[in-house]
């Protein structure tokens, strides 16, 4: 899709508005496309992070395994949401689990989550 195809779609008074600032500013480019497709696999990514608590897992588990006891008491919050959270971030495949014993333990799969800013930074800045 085209600006001057978007421009088309507006009423009179918009397009009289966009027309006058395009001639004092000289910024429209009504032959430029727009793109508005977006990864889905990019908007799960960043619904995952929307959550600060699942930022803060994330973040403690680079690099380290830990286990949700350890990471519900860092955070101060119940283990089950905690669990919740591990849960939404595994999901994306965000983080690898382990088990020893009945004990689980989670890190960061650091891989995945540089394909995703990646793929993030592709949709933003045209990379």
């Amino acid at each position: 899709m085209k600006v001057g195809d978007v421009l088309n779609k507006l009423n009179e008074k918009q397009r009289k508005t966009v027309a006058r600032c395009s001639e004092n500013c000289g910024i429209l480019d009504v032959d430029a496309e727009i793109n508005t497709e977006v990864n889905e696999e990019t908007v799960r990514f960043l619904k995952a992070l929307s959550n600060p608590i699942r930022l803060k897992i994330l973040k403690m588990l680079r690099g380290r395994w830990l286990c949700v006891c350890i990471i519900s008491a860092a955070l101060e919050q119940d283990q089950t949401l905690i669990s919740h959270h591990l849960r939404t971030l595994k999901s994306v495949n965000l983080i690898e689990s382990r088990k020893e014993g009945k004990m689980h333990f989670y890190r960061t799969n650091e891989e995945v989550l540089r394909k995703h800013l990646e793929l993030l930074s592709g949709e933003l800045m045209g990379e």
